[in-house]
């Protein structure tokens, strides 16, 4: 049943799916969502630590990376994906390609994962079906193509699963502390994963009862458990108060917590996240499977997966349809198994095809993913003009991509970047929590930028011009202390903040050592001052 053949095929067909997935990811340094870039510097970031091994001062270190390069977030997301990229980055080079093709690694695996968690219940063609639902599924696609941790965890997540669900069939209690593990694994990925812990206590306690509690082995897993994820546990508490914050209460939710518009919410994402023919059929599944739960092995896990997920998602304020993507398991599972139950073989097999075809379709030709590109072109501009040792000062929406792409050109590490929003504003996380302007006039500005040695400067016209400061910012950057050097064109393939990136030179008597300058580091609640 589980031939070398069965996993050769398998491993073919979903290498062959993500190479498509792959020519249609955006790459170059062409970013869209702001966390992507910033995925991509951390692991630059642990890549020089790991080689610069500053081991008397790794704060300083960190505080004069920040400087350097201000869209570091090292400390407000798990890690493990920046350590699993950083031995790629050493052999190949910083680069937007070099991190995504790691986290088409996790794809593979995680595609790979799904086909043999299936093969615990299905036949070997509905499994491989539902390998290539869950790998093409228009949202889960959506951000495994870009360097985000949705896909990398989602990759352990399966596997411990997979563990999980050989334990219960096996009793081989070394399978469960595999599955503990590899869950702590995709924590560390990305923390909000560890709702599956609990639908394996609800399963576990299903099945022994009280004498759940009474296994040794059980404590020792729970200790281990809390051990393997306690350094998360305390840089999420030290410095992801902006993540806590998302649990407990934003400004600006969508819905309030309580209301049914809230509890509702990722209902009404399933069809964009999955698509309607995918939907109907697993609305059918449902219903085709509710009538006959007590005969079916499965039902308790992906029952408990889908309303754990769902409850744990709707409690968090901060809704986004991505957080959502480790719902959709169940609702692919049990559409994919009532066309194996239900339709004849041949027939059957002509519905997953039409699901497998009908869901890449949507996710390849209605749902390719955001980009916007000229910001690796901005960046060699800015090599080739720019003084040794000297800073360039960058304004506008995308500073994550600017500054990776910055960091990419190992030929330019002598390069800094201040941000104009630090220096002219204090953001709470994101501009929609709170903003408040700094009071300095345009003589004071002007001088500023002189001190801190800034020859060059990349801005995005328009950016947030709605706020005094940066109007003045704006003001000044079309007096006669700069000069324009180049407009950069910005394409994209949707509305974009941005349609071009303006460069600049200042004109001014800028000044060859930088004075210390104090950083605001809102998402931690710190002021770091850097020389």
């Amino acid at each position: 049943m589980k031939s070398r053949s069965s996993w050769v095929l398998a491993s073919a067909v979903l290498i062959a799916v993500l190479a498509l997935l792959w020519w249609q990811s955006p790459r170059g340094g062409a970013f869209w969502w702001s966390d992507a870039p910033r995925h991509a510097l951390n692991a630059a970031f642990v890549t020089d630590l790991l080689r610069d091994l500053p081991w008397q001062d790794p704060t300083g270190y960190a505080y004069r990376y920040y400087a350097q390069y201000p869209a570091l977030t090292i400390l407000f997301y798990p890690p493990l994906l920046y350590l699993l990229t950083a031995p790629f980055y050493a052999l190949f080079g910083v680069s937007h390609e070099v991190a995504l093709g790691v986290v088409f690694l996790h794809y593979f695996a995680f595609g790979l994962g799904c086909w043999r968690l299936a093969r615990c219940w299905l036949d070997p063609l509905p499994a491989l079906a539902f390998a290539l639902l869950m790998v093409l599924l228009p949202e889960i696609a959506l951000w495994g193509r870009q360097v985000m941790t949705e896909v990398p965890a989602y990759a352990f997540l399966v596997w411990s699963a997979v563990a999980f669900v050989e334990h219960r069939r096996s009793g081989r209690i070394g399978l469960l502390y595999l599955a503990a593990a590899l869950l702590v694994l995709a924590m560390t990925t990305k923390i909000t994963v560890g709702f599956v812990g609990l639908v394996y206590l609800f399963v576990l306690a299903r099945e022994q009862g009280p004498g759940l509690l009474r296994s040794r082995h059980h404590w020792s897993i729970a200790a281990l458990t809390l051990i393997g994820l306690a350094p998360v546990i305390v840089m999420t508490l030290k410095f992801g108060q902006a993540n806590v914050q998302s649990l407990s209460g934003v400004a600006d939710a969508v819905a309030p917590r309580w209301s049914v518009e809230g509890w509702l919410w990722y209902l009404k994402q399933l069809p964009a996240q999955i698509g309607w023919p995918l939907l109907v059929a697993a609305g059918w599944g449902a219903w085709h499977a509710w009538r006959q739960r007590a005969a079916l092995a499965w039902w308790g896990l992906w029952l408990s997966w889908f309303v754990v997920a769902y409850v744990f998602f709707s409690l968090i304020d901060l809704k986004e349809a991505r957080h959502s993507v480790f719902l959709l398991m169940p609702v692919a599972f049990v559409a994919v198994w009532a066309v194996q139950d239900a339709l004849p073989h041949l027939a059957g097999h002509g519905a997953l095809a039409a699901l497998v075809l009908s869901t890449g379709a949507i996710t390849l030709w209605w749902r390719p993913v955001p980009y916007v590109d000229g910001y690796a072109r901005v960046v060699d501009q800015i090599a080739r003009l720019a003084p040794r040792h000297s800073v360039v000062l960058f304004s506008g929406y995308r500073d994550g991509s600017f500054i990776f792409n910055l960091r990419a050109r190992e030929d330019r590490r002598d390069l800094s970047v201040m941000r104009a929003d630090k220096i002219l504003l204090r953001v709470a996380v994101r501009r929609e929590l709170g903003v408040e302007e700094k009071s300095l006039d345009e003589a004071e500005l002007g001088q500023l930028i002189n001190d801190q040695g800034v020859h060059y400067v990349v801005m995005q016209p328009g950016f947030w011009s709605d706020l005094e400061a940066m109007r003045r910012f704006e003001h000044l950057m079309a007096g006669p202390q700069f000069e324009e050097v180049a407009r950069i064109p910005t394409p994209a393939n949707h509305r974009a903040h941005e349609t071009e990136l303006v460069i600049l030179r200042n004109k001014g008597p800028v000044n060859p050592n930088p004075r210390p300058l104090e950083i605001e580091l809102k998402m931690i609640d710190r002021t770091i001052t850097v020389n």
